[in-house]
Formats: structure tokens, sequence, C-alpha cells
């Protein structure tokens, strides 16, 4: 019988980002963005995220910068764990609503900013066979249960989860001459997880016969229970003689000696053994299966995390010569801290009030655009990631620092249409041991294109998108391997009042 497993796993953040930007940042923050990848040295409202220092470029006056991503993603799990009745788990990810908006009031040499944004989590991914890690501990029931002519299994899994880091941040540009402005600002993160499902109704065939696993591990506790039972008078009796010579004092029959005899097997019984050791070992073997039982049982979740935190934002915007802006922008390390909150957790993988550390790691980017001819400017970027210095209750040990690196173009066709084009290539820092079915986080180069409209002075219209190929992952083991792709579309506004 071909394995029934139904599951809706929401990646979270502490999982992966939703697409570029490092482990947990997420830096896919505009449209514009989508259509040419390299945004650090922007000198447009998007700014207010990726160069808040260039705002002071901008006219006099009050700017908006609306917009919203859809992003797809196709997650492959392959395992060759020989018991499982699944090779090949699939994910898909739909995420229609990413959204990003900023404020920018600029008068003189002064700019001031506001933005929100998802800057971490907000991706989800479906498995419909569900994934290695919940489905191996249930296919060893076939090798540990091969004496009884278990040779399939099936299981009904749900988990579904939601996590967003939602970012709301501020700060204020200065101009300081016509080569260099600079920015202060900080950032509050709440950070928020949810966490719903429940595995139950696992099934065996023993000799063929479909049965609830807990239904057989029960019974079999049961009849063990009952063999050291049977023998407790005869222990306290003579706890010292052997089950034959039991049976010559006619304590114990043929019958019964040979049935208490065949249920020890495997365990290493001899004849040697006295009937204490007996009662000993079938009392061990009714403990060890009400465990089975107990991890086979029906099992429900229902917890939440929260936590919430500062981070701080510094930047510089550079005008060496007419034509080139070159943008620097260094974000603090996030220290964040989240608790459960729990409802309900038979699994004991979210005990209630339990504190877990899931830094935002510190970033420093750079970027350069110039404006090559009145027509055309080229721009490129570099993000680093310093995924070493965070507190992920240890699971940083298993990062390297990551970075991001690429380089762009657009070209204005008219006075109001302009094209672009993209190519950014990300580094994760994730090693093999990082790396699991429920956790991967794969290198890629992805490349992006859109376009840019004036519909009208004051009103631009940003439309892109992008496709990513992504570096073929895998386990510390190497029998999981991870492959993936991403799509993505933007559109955004940006307005001034």
């Amino acid at each position: 019988m071909k394995t029934i497993v139904r599951l809706s796993l929401v990646i979270s953040v502490l999982l992966a980002t939703v697409w570029a930007g490092g482990v947990v940042t997420n830096t896919n923050q505009s449209a514009a963005f989508i259509r040419t990848l390299n945004r650090n040295a922007s000198t447009e409202v998007d700014a207010a995220y990726f160069n808040p220092a260039g705002l002071t470029k901008l006219a006099d006056g009050i700017y908006v910068d609306i917009a919203n991503q859809s992003i797809w993603q196709k997650k492959t799990i392959t395992n060759s764990y020989q018991l499982l009745n699944e090779k090949e788990f699939v994910g898909n990810v739909q995420v229609l609503t990413f959204p990003t908006a900023y404020v920018v009031y600029k008068k003189s040499k002064l700019a001031v900013a506001a933005g929100v944004m998802p800057i971490g989590g907000g991706g989800s991914a479906e498995y419909d066979k569900g994934l290695p890690s919940f489905e191996i501990p249930v296919s060893n029931l076939k090798a540990a249960l091969a004496s009884q002519g278990v040779n399939d299994y099936t299981l009904d899994v749900s988990f579904s989860g939601s996590s967003i880091y939602l970012g709301a941040q501020g700060g204020v540009a200065y101009k300081v001459n016509d080569m260099l402005s600079v920015f202060g600002g900080a950032r509050y993160v709440l950070a928020g997880n949810t966490y719903t499902g429940h595995l139950k109704d696992i099934r065996i065939n023993p000799a063929g016969n479909w049965m609830k696993a807990f239904d057989f591990f029960t019974a079999a506790a049961t009849q063990y229970a009952g063999a050291a039972s049977s023998i407790q008078t005869l222990v306290t009796a003579a706890p010292n003689i052997t089950l034959a010579q039991a049976q010559a004092a006619g304590y114990l029959t043929a019958a019964q000696v040979a049935q208490l005899e065949g249920g020890l097997a495997g365990v290493g019984y001899n004849n040697t053994w006295t009937v204490s050791q007996v009662q000993a070992a079938y009392n061990g073997l009714a403990t060890t299966m009400t465990g089975h039982a107990n991890e086979v049982a029906d099992k429900e979740v229902d917890a939440k995390r929260n936590g919430s935190s500062i981070g701080y934002i510094v930047g510089v915007n550079l005008t060496p010569v007419k034509g080139l802006d070159v943008g620097i922008r260094y974000e603090t390390i996030t220290k964040l801290e989240m608790k459960n909150d729990t409802k309900k957790d038979d699994t004991g993988l979210f005990p209630d009030e339990a504190e877990y550390h899931a830094d935002i790691p510190a970033m420093l980017a750079f970027g350069v655009a110039y404006k090559v001819t009145p027509r055309l400017k080229v721009m490129s970027d570099f993000n680093y990631f310093f995924n070493t210095a965070v507190d992920w209750d240890s699971a940083e040990v298993n990062f390297e620092n990551g970075y991001e690196v690429g380089a762009a173009f657009e070209y204005a066709l008219t006075s109001k249409l302009r094209v672009s084009a993209g190519y950014l290539f990300s580094k994760q820092g994730a090693t093999d041991k990082a790396q699991s079915d429920m956790d991967f986080n794969l290198d890629c180069s992805t490349v992006g294109f859109g376009l840019a409209y004036a519909i009208k002075p004051g009103l631009d219209l940003n439309l892109g998108a992008l496709n990513a190929f992504y570096k073929e992952g895998k386990n510390a083991t190497g029998t999981e391997k991870y492959k993936q792709t991403t799509t993505a579309f933007g559109v955004g506004l940006q307005v001034k009042l």
C-alpha cells in the first residue's frame, strides 16, 4: 500500500528567508530591486532601505513607495534511506503577498525616512508527500517488526505554521556637502511564529492485516506484562530455579514453559535463566512496548513563538565625481530572544515558555551606481552577513559568513521608459552540517529584468521579474540532496505628493 502522508509545512524564518538575502535577512525589499537586483546605491525612494544616506539626493517634497512581490519556489528533497516508501519529496512555495512601504520627507539638507517590510520570513511550503524527517522514524517499523510480517506502513501528518519578522524602521539623513551624506536610524523587529498540526493514525500490516501501530504495541505490552504476572507466585516461592526445574517440580506445564521461552526469542534467553530473570525480561519488554506505543500514539501541536528587538542602521553616500554614487550601509546585529506560548504539545518540541535565541546577523552593504551616459547607468552591489557572530543556540557553528555580489544596468529608451537587467550571486554560508529537510539554504545565481515607467510627473511604476538558479546541496551524511528554483514578480508605485 502506498504511503499516505498529508503535510502542510510553513517554513519559518528560523529555517530560511523567502528568497534574497542572508540566512535570516530578506533583502528583496522593493519592486525596483526585482528588476535590477542591485540597489545599494539607489537615490530613489527605495533608498529608504537600500541606501538611506542617498535620500538627500531627492528633490524637496514628500515621497511614498509602495510595492508587492509574488514569489514561487519549488523545493525538491531526495532521500536515499532504504526503508522509506517515498524517495522524493517536493514542496511548492507560494508567497502572493510580500509588501513593502516607504515614506520620505526631504527638505533642504535633511531627509527623514520610515518604512515597513518583512525583514525575515514570509514563505510557505506545502509538501503533499511529507518530509523525510517525519517519515523515517515510522519507516523503521518495517525493519523492527519484520519478524511479525510487517513490510509497509501508512501515516497521517499535518504540520502548519506561519512566520514573519516584521520590520519597522526610521531615521534621518543629512547632507554634509555635495560629496557626502550620512544617515542614522533604527529598526524595530516584531517576530512571531505559529505551529499547529498532528501526527496520527500510524498503521502497519503484521501478517498482512492492517492495524494501528499503537494498538499493536499496546497489545504486545499487555501480553508481556501478563506473562510476567503469571509467574509472580513462582518467583516469590522459588526465584532462583530455572524454567526446566520449575516444570520438573510441577510449578509449570510443558506448554507454559514453551510459551514463556518462545516469548523471549531474540532477547538472549538461555535455559540457565532463573524464573526471576525471566520475569524481569518480560517486565522490560512490557516497558519497551509501552514506550513504542507512546511513540506512535496520536500527537497534536498548538504553539506560538514570539519576540521583539531593536537593531541600528548607519549609512554613508559618497559622490566623488558627478554621476557616481557610492552607498554604504551597516546594520548592527539584532539580538533576539523568542519565547514559546504553548497550548498543546504532545511532541516535546515546544515546551511552554521555553526561550530561544534567533539573532538577525549584522550586515555590511556596499553599492555603486555610475551614469555612464545620460541614458545608461550601471550598478553593482556587495552584501556581507556576519553569521558566525550570532547566537542561534549553537546552530551558528554550522555556518560561515555569507555574502552577495552582483551587477546591473539600466537604460532609458525614452524620457519616460527605462529598462533594466541584473545578476546576483548569493553565498549563504551554510555548511553541509547546517542542511536538513526542514531548513536548507542553497547558494544561487539570479537574473532579473524589468522596467520603470513615468506615468506622469511624480508618479512612477516599477515592474520586474526574476529567476534564481540554485546549486544542489546535501546534508552532512550525504543521504539527502536538495534542489530549488525560484521565480518572482514585483510591482510598485513611487509617488511624490
